[in-house]
């Protein structure tokens, strides 16, 4: 026998080893979805690379050498660990199970993302959430994630984006910068002004307040970083203004802790997508949590209209469902 049997010769030994469990070639054929010949020569090309005979072939009858059985044992273990494998494949595909990796921006906890998570858990039982925070642009890939959500336009064309909401954006301060400081009139004031930049929901240097209309901050800013949270922090300690989602900072504007600026001229909308890659929703369990948080958010009274999607997104699920929904209550 050779020393090495290379890794092409997987086949002829699922082929062999089929052989012996149906006790025929014809049975084997049956079995693998391919001709009598096919096998025939499957298992004649794995006997001449090992240079040992595995079977004894009459017209009536294939019986199995010592040595065969002894390699059958072997080979069994091949077709059992493939067998498995495909049902475990079959079953990712048909059936939500496993850990699922979901990565979100820190923000997002403000708002429904608490409870969404829990009730996925909830109503599957075979899926494991593993929630990452994070406020910068992951790599969904290399990161090993599976779904995430995203504030902002969809930073990746290789990832498929489902929108889910969009919230409103504000321009604030705290009343203490504003008695220091004045109020912007016109958003070209903001040129004169301290800001405070969250580079995850805007470009540095730049605030699109409405569709139209971009106003460059300039070099004014007091302080930077990727986190809502932040920015909203150091408004309250009155370094300057922000331009931040409503719902950061609703409460501190209903108590007062901050004002709006601007108010006249900021319209703009932030919208909310989850992102995944475009492979990822042929497994159940990325299907599933798509689907679900889709559903989640339908019925928002903010939520924008769907975008267009592929066949077999959730996309054309929702829309369905919108229809019929607006037909009942017609």
């Amino acid at each position: 026998m050779r020393d090495n049997v290379d890794i092409g010769n997987a086949v002829a030994m699922m082929s062999f080893a089929t052989v012996v469990n149906c006790g025929s070639f014809s049975g084997a054929a049956r079995m693998l979805n391919c001709s009598k010949a096919a096998v025939s020569r499957q298992v004649a090309r794995l006997e001449e690379r090992i240079g040992i005979q595995l079977l004894v072939r009459t017209t009536r009858q294939v019986s199995v050498t010592p040595a065969g059985q002894e390699f059958y044992t072997r080979c069994a273990r091949i077709v059992d660990e493939v067998t498995e494998t495909n049902q475990l494949m079959a079953g990712m595909l048909t059936t939500p199970r496993g850990e699922l990796k979901v990565n979100a921006p820190v923000v997002s906890t403000l708002f429904r993302i608490p409870e969404v998570i829990p009730g996925f858990v909830k109503r599957y039982r075979d899926v494991r959430v593993n929630l990452s925070l994070s406020d910068s642009k992951v790599d969904l890939l290399a990161g090993g994630f599976d779904v995430a959500f995203w504030m902002g336009e969809p930073y990746d064309p290789a990832l498929d984006a489902v929108r889910l909401r969009s919230f409103e954006m504000v321009a604030c301060c705290s009343p203490e910068y504003r008695r220091a400081r004045g109020q912007p009139a016109t958003p070209a004031d903001l040129r004169d002004h301290d800001c405070i930049v969250e580079t995850h929901l805007s470009k540095p240097g730049e605030w699109r307040l409405a569709d139209k209309l971009e106003v460059q901050i300039g070099k004014q800013w007091r302080l930077m970083s990727n986190s809502a949270r932040m920015s909203r922090q150091a408004m309250l300690a009155g370094l300057g203004i922000a331009f931040l989602p409503r719902f950061v900072v609703e409460e501190d504007l209903e108590a007062g802790r901050l004002v709006p600026v601007l108010a006249q001229y900021v319209t703009a909308k932030l919208e909310f997508y989850v992102i995944f890659p475009k492979s990822h929703y042929l497994l159940a369990k990325v299907k599933a949590f798509v689907d679900y948080v889709t559903e989640e958010f339908a019925d928002e009274p903010t939520a924008p209209p769907r975008i267009e999607a592929p066949r077999k997104t959730p996309l054309t699920k929702t829309k369905s469902r919108t229809k019929r929904r607006r037909g009942a209550r017609a």
